[in-house]
């Protein structure tokens, strides 16, 4: 399956070779429209086609023919080969700038760059006020900056601007923004108020059998994924439906359900010890001067064992680069254990040490390359969490469904000073975890780490099993139990006056929070 995705992915990008190398005018506006809907229903197979037809009768590659292969690369997750054309395309013609920026601001925010791309979403809504792609890029942008209020604006104006598309595009991304960010509900909802006058897709059919697994209707996500599949085969988008076809395979669906009880389980169970030890030496280490790291163009590929399941999760960087704290649920029986920071580089884990107490769910994950000083944060900036304090998640939430390798930030505040059960070395937060979150640094607006994402309560599981009903309730492990899981002494003061917003936050705290991959 993997071999059949691979092979399709160099053919198009030997047909992309063969048109960028052949000369051709500009593509009428019609035909410029039949591609670009193609494009936006993520049917890449036939654009394709119709593009290589319409660049071989004209002699020379047009603005809007670079656009156009932006945009292709952009939906193969070649944002830096897409970042290219539309670079081209802003210098070729003043009439497609505003699309050659628009294209500029979504490859940026792909590769991570999210100060640029704010800048050409500006640039692009200013020679075009109606750019849907430009409103877009700002709604995407400002969620992870976590300003949701601010993106859901943009997002709403860019509907109204794409209403009379029938491919739905505009719908797809803002859906797509409220499932990313734990508020399937609301996606749904999204899409059944589009349908009312609207006929579905292959590729909005999809996003609702995506909704479905992460509700946990998984009867329902099978069903709709794998009709999505055949009506992309039916619409030649061979790429697409295998690549949903490779999906379904891979997925043990009891294995899934049984591990979300047991998180669920050992929530409730664990008692009242914060006695944390663990045979390693004190480390002091200098507080580092944080400045902006830009992410790699592209990220390193991790490589994975399609015959085995993959397990996600979050972490961040400690000790000088030589270590990453995560959750033990996350790599728990892991013996291929991988991590990518937020600028693009993986390392590999050589040994994972575990806490005496085996009711604390903190894990030290030892790499044998570490990573620059520069990326890595310091004892002396975890903190104790207080009550009321505003806070930022980061992490990478449902990365298997939504593919996306940049972490995203969610924004809220410290609601209560301990768990679920007023279970103690915990605490409550309104910001939404997601699965994918776990493991992550939850920080202040200091910048300081107060804690590490645990858990979102399965609401459905603790009905079902203990009669309880519970409105949402987002888990963290309390920063002072960490450092006295690393064997440090509890800073109750920040050094720090410098209070951070979002945007600040996301900009300098990135370098140090990783994907975690583990088999």
């Amino acid at each position: 399956m993997h071999k059949t995705i691979f092979k399709f992915i160099s053919t198009i990008l030997t047909v992309i070779f063969f048109i960028i190398h052949t000369p051709s005018y500009g593509i009428n506006k019609n035909d410029y429209k039949v591609i670009n809907d193609l494009i936006e229903e993520e049917n890449v197979d036939e654009a394709f086609k119709q593009l290589k037809i319409k660049s071989n009768i004209n002699r020379h590659l047009s603005a809007d023919a670079q656009v156009l292969v932006g945009k292709i690369y952009l939906a193969l997750e070649k944002p830096v080969k897409a970042f290219n054309y539309f670079e081209k395309a802003t210098f070729n013609s003043v009439a497609f700038a505003d699309k050659g920026y628009a294209g500029l601001a979504l490859s940026s925010i792909k590769m991570g760059n999210l100060n640029d791309a704010h800048n050409y979403a500006l640039k692009a809504i200013k020679l075009n006020p109606d750019s849907v792609d430009g409103k877009l890029a700002l709604g995407l942008i400002f969620d992870d900056y976590g300003q949701p209020d601010v993106a859901e604006k943009y997002y709403k104006q860019a509907l109204i601007t794409d209403s009379a598309n029938k491919n739905l595009y505009a719908i797809r991304v803002y859906a797509n923004s409220k499932l990313r960010y734990g508020n399937p509900s609301k996606a749904k909802k999204i899409i059944m108020n589009a349908l009312f006058d609207k006929k579905p897709n292959a590729s909005i059919i999809d996003l609702l059998g995506k909704i479905n697994w992460i509700e946990g209707n998984i009867d329902e996500a099978i069903k709709l994924r794998t009709k999505s599949s055949r009506m992309f085969k039916d619409t030649g988008n061979s790429f697409k439906s295998e690549q949903i076809l490779s999906w379904l395979t891979t997925k043990d669906i009891n294995k899934k359900l049984n591990i979300e009880e047991k998180k669920v389980d050992k929530v409730n169970k664990k008692n009242n010890k914060n006695n944390v030890l663990i045979d390693v030496t004190k480390t002091k280490i200098k507080k580092v001067h944080r400045r902006v790291l830009k992410p790699d163009s592209e990220p390193e590929k991790i490589i994975i064992d399609s015959n085995k399941e993959v397990f996600t999760g979050s972490g961040f960087i400690i000790n000088q680069g030589k270590w990453i704290v995560t959750n033990k649920h996350v790599i728990k029986k892991s013996k291929n254990i991988v991590v990518r920071n937020g600028l693009g580089k993986t390392r590999k884990v050589n040994k994972i040490r575990y806490p005496k107490n085996k009711n604390l769910d903190l894990a030290i994950l030892v790499l044998n390359n570490p990573f620059p000083k520069n990326e890595s944060l310091t004892t002396k900036e975890i903190a104790k969490p207080k009550v009321g304090e505003k806070i930022f998640i980061m992490g990478y939430p449902i990365s298997s469904i939504l593919g996306r390798y940049n972490p995203s930030i969610t924004q809220g505040i410290i609601s209560k000073n301990s768990g679920f059960g007023e279970l103690p070395g915990e605490f409550q937060m309104t910001a939404t975890l997601n699965v994918g979150n776990s493991g992550g640094p939850v920080f202040n607006q200091n910048g300081l780490v107060v804690g590490v994402s645990l858990a979102k309560l399965d609401k459905k599981f603790l009905l079902k099993q203990k009669g309880i009903l519970v409105q949402d309730v987002n888990l963290a492990i309390s920063g002072d139990v960490l450092l006295s899981f690393l064997n440090e002494p509890i800073n109750n003061k920040s050094n720090s006056v410098q209070k951070y917003d979002a945007s600040e936050i996301y900009k300098y705290m990135r370098p140090s929070v990783v994907f975690i991959v583990s088999q």
